[in-house]
């Protein structure tokens, strides 16, 4: 786990890295909190569960409310708002289609696209998913966030315990 971690650590940036960059020079004396750059089980998965809560539910403003969230919870900054990019010009239709069968399934509607035009926009087409996109978006977001939790939880831990039988093997020989 440790050659994991100081992997980690270098593909992470540091405070003195996003500090020179102009986008980021306003957050100043907040940058210097050493618990936003822990890489440990409970921050790392804390920030990538909040990097795709948020990567999921906003279309717009992911990463600093991701950010935001993260500074709140003592969350790993870094992993949270490399989350967001779960959603992306490739993976957000899939995440938006997803979402409106999820929104269907729980309104118990029958499983059909709705009507769309092909002359319309990204944002039209939005809208004509209606209800069941916002009964689905939140509630994958919801969903998504838990197992990305527990799942970052249970993969450290499953390396942590086979690192640790891998040192009592090799002491034994």
């Amino acid at each position: 786990m440790t050659r994991l971690r100081g992997q980690l650590r270098r593909w992470l940036p540091d405070p003195v890295t996003l500090r020179a960059q102009r986008g980021f020079s306003w957050m100043g004396p907040l940058l210097d909190r050493p618990w936003l750059w822990r890489v440990n089980r409970v921050a790392i998965a804390r920030g990538l569960a909040i990097g795709m809560f948020f990567g999921f539910l906003l279309p717009f403003g992911q990463g600093i409310a991701a950010g935001a969230l993260a500074i709140g919870l003592r969350a790993n900054l870094p992993a949270a708002v490399f989350a967001t990019f779960v959603s992306n010009p490739l993976t957000t239709p899939a995440i938006l289609v997803a979402a409106y069968y999820t929104g269907l399934a729980v309104q118990r509607e029958p499983m059909v696209l709705p009507a769309l035009a092909l002359d319309t926009g990204w944002l039209e087409s939005i809208r004509a998913m209606g209800e069941p996109l916002l009964v689905g978006l939140p509630l994958l977001a919801v969903v998504v966030t838990v197992f990305t939790y527990f799942g970052v939880q249970l993969a450290w831990r499953a390396g942590v315990l086979r690192k640790r039988a891998a040192r009592r093997a090799a002491a034994a020989r």
